[in-house]
């Protein structure tokens, strides 16, 4: 019998402790025998210990190693799934947004140089002023964090950065800033590695040249 199901996931993410098998059974809109079965299954692992009040069996929840496994797995699976409804929020948003630094790299790359930033799911978004409230409140509906300056742990993560006068382009369906004004930050900034990148794909006659590059394939 698989420990790790949607019932016995859902059990875990909202279960309290004080409340009945019912209550839970409520919350998370499934049949009361179901959620009493694994229940008792949660509870032969030491996730869940049943404590007998009245006529009532009243739920405690013990932390050990497999609450904290299911937990792990959990938080795991919300960040992927706020992650996917982020660009799909991109994807179909009428805001003047678009993905520059690092994301725009990213993006302009095709995936062949994935900065530090973009693999920990940190995204760079500059945004008219008059937009910039639309997209936070529309973030904020959909459990995205973001902010506008200092780092958070919270994952995905919408660094906003406010912006007039944005020139936006679409590559692969998504907003960025263009091919040049990337180029130029690069430069600025002496990123070779993403610059010989952008050269090898876009032909642009840069001298850019990465060390790690293999020359003898």
């Amino acid at each position: 019998m698989k420990l790790i199901n949607e019932i016995t996931m859902n059990i875990v993410k909202n279960a309290k402790d004080g409340e009945s098998i019912y209550s839970v059974a409520s919350k998370i809109g499934f049949a009361y025998s179901a959620v009493y079965k694994w229940i008792s299954e949660l509870e032969k692992y030491g996730v869940i210990s049943l404590i007998r009040k009245g006529n009532k069996n009243i739920i405690k929840i013990n932390k050990n190693l497999i609450y904290k496994k299911f937990k792990e797995l959990d938080n795991a699976v919300s960040v992927i799934e706020k992650d996917n409804t982020f660009w799909d929020l991109v994807k179909t948003s009428k805001l003047k947004i678009r993905f520059v630094k690092g994301s725009a790299a990213t993006i302009w790359t095709k995936g062949s140089f994935i900065t530090g930033d973009f693999y920990d799911r940190i995204y760079f978004l500059e945004v008219d002023k008059d937009d910039v409230d639309k997209l936070k409140k529309a973030l904020k509906r959909e459990g995205i964090n973001y902010t506008e300056g200092k780092a958070v742990n919270k994952r995905p993560l919408v660094w906003i950065i406010e912006k007039e006068n944005l020139e936006i382009e679409k590559k692969d369906g998504l907003p960025v800033m263009p091919l040049r004004e990337l180029v130029e930050w690069g430069k600025e900034l002496h990123l070779d590695n993403i610059l010989e990148q952008l050269n090898i794909l876009y032909n642009l006659g840069l001298n850019a040249r990465y060390a790690e590059v293999v020359t003898n394939a």
